[in-house]
């Protein structure tokens, strides 16, 4: 998997979107931050977590670092690796030092918001009022 179906978010975090599961984890630029991680927090397995919710810290020696999920869903994996070993972010934040595996509850798309629905119901308006014009 290459990086170029990376995004981040909240300017510290990745994800990475397969099949409706997203994985996540700490961008390099956060990396840049710190000279090293203490121990890393994550979430339960089967935990329901929200969107922009914090999910887990990274404690490094510059301070915690919070681990916010991008999208409402069930944590279906952690990488109980980077919990034993948390250098291994340091080494691979995209690949081995992936964080959390979360189930997106609906279909994660990034254009989407929150308001999405009612979006739908506008244009669904706009039409009606066009065809009174004419």
């Amino acid at each position: 998997m290459g990086s170029e179906d990376v995004k981040n978010y909240l300017g510290h975090m990745w994800f990475r979107q397969e099949d409706g599961i997203i994985t996540i984890g700490i961008n390099e630029d956060a990396l840049e931050d710190f000279e090293s991680i203490n121990s890393v927090e994550l979430p339960a397995e089967h935990e329901k977590v929200d969107a922009e919710a914090v999910i887990g810290t990274i404690e490094t020696d510059d301070g915690p670092l919070d681990i916010y999920s991008p999208v409402e869903g069930t944590v279906v994996e952690i990488n109980t690796q980077v919990v034993e070993d948390p250098s291994i972010i340091m080494e691979d934040p995209y690949e081995e030092g992936w964080l959390v595996r979360i189930e997106a509850d609906e279909d994660y798309d990034e254009d989407e918001d929150e308001d999405d629905e009612d979006d739908e119901d506008d244009e669904d308006e706009d039409d009606d009022y066009e065809d009174d014009e004419d």
